[in-house]
């Protein structure tokens, strides 16, 4: 069953803000250096450059996807693992209280949660975090101490030297997993073959999606200028359709009460995010699902000025010319604009 998203009280999301305070500097020393997801230091671009170096150095990669994580979490070994850490009996006596709480659905009936934590609470990420940390993370430093992985919270890239050896990982963590109450996908969990110039032979699978980037085999150009297939990581194709809708979901060419710089103001802060976000690797796989927002400014443009109604390559020449002389407007211009090669965003 897929709970509801829990929405803590102010008083539990103070209550849940002094445990996490209370356990993170104990549990934080002790978790293992390739789990990124919700840590001091660390962040999901981290793990993404962690994941790229090594699909460089290991030829197979194994695409970890565990059915329904949330709200497969057995409490009771939750609850050993908390008392592992703390001797403080009103720590774990709120924790307990915190995953046994029932759960309003969205269809107003309450649920008594007998498995999993509570998404969005302060102190959820921490205890996810734990459970993987001796369910998956120190498991796999002792049975598989040669496999490397990258871990942000329940999504997990583990790279093996051979595909014999991550058949075998998938297999050992499938039944790992169902001793501790999880369960690999079956459909999602897969073996990839991490191609490039140097990697020979055809494989069923060659490429994977790792925290909204798609790792597979691309054209890039050394130092040289000369072009070579690397694998590396660029902006998802499920990623870019969600960027995409959103962008629809604006409706700015009905926004013809606004300016160009109200228009800015509205959408800089979501735009910034998706640039820093997914610009980071393979910034030009971003471009094209940026120009959409230009185009739907272009169809702004004629709507609001009547010299360019009917107009849109006249509109698309106006707003060229806008943005290389504002490159700072909006938040994705220096990318499109701030390069010769780039300027064609109409």
């Amino acid at each position: 069953m897929q709970f509801a998203l829990t929405v803590p009280t102010v008083s539990d999301r103070i209550a849940q803000m002094v445990v996490k305070q209370v356990l993170e500097p104990v549990l934080e020393p002790m978790f293992h250096e390739d789990s990124y997801g919700y840590r001091p230091g660390k962040s999901a671009h981290h793990a993404i450059a962690q994941a790229r170096k090594r699909c460089w150095r290991f030829a197979w990669a194994v695409e970890i996807d565990i059915k329904g994580f949330f709200d497969s979490i057995d409490h009771a070994l939750l609850l050993k693992a908390v008392r592992q850490h703390t001797q403080e009996r009103w720590v774990v006596m709120y924790i307990e209280r915190w995953l046994k709480a029932p759960v309003q659905m969205l269809d107003g009936t309450m649920v008594t949660r007998t498995r999993g934590t509570p998404q969005g609470g302060v102190i959820s990420p921490l205890l996810a975090n734990l459970f993987l940390h001796y369910v998956f993370d120190m498991w796999m430093q002792r049975q598989f101490a040669g496999v490397p992985f990258e871990r942000y919270a329940d999504d997990v890239v583990c790279h093996c030297r051979s595909q014999s050896q991550a058949e075998a990982l998938i297999g050992d963590l499938s039944r790992r997993f169902a001793q501790c109450g999880l369960e690999l996908h079956p459909l999602k969990t897969r073996v990839v073959y991490c191609k490039d110039a140097d990697r020979r032979g055809n494989y069923a699978e060659t490429s994977f999606d790792f925290l909204g980037y798609t790792f597979r085999p691309r054209l890039s150009k050394n130092r040289w200028g000369k072009t070579f297939v690397n694998f590396s990581p660029a902006m998802s194709a499920k990623a870019g359709k969600a960027i995409r809708q959103e962008v629809r979901s604006w409706n700015l060419q009905n926004r013809s009460d606004k300016s160009l710089y109200d228009l800015a103001h509205m959408f800089n802060a979501k735009i910034r995010g998706w640039v820093n976000y997914y610009g980071a690797f393979y910034k030009s796989a971003l471009y094209p699902t940026l120009r959409q927002i230009d185009r739907k400014l272009v169809l702004w443009l004629t709507r609001k000025h009547k010299r360019l109604q009917g107009h849109r390559r006249r509109a698309s020449h106006w707003l060229a010319r806008v943005a290389r002389k504002e490159m700072h407007l909006f938040a994705h211009w220096s990318l499109l604009w701030g390069q010769a090669s780039m300027g064609r965003a109409g």
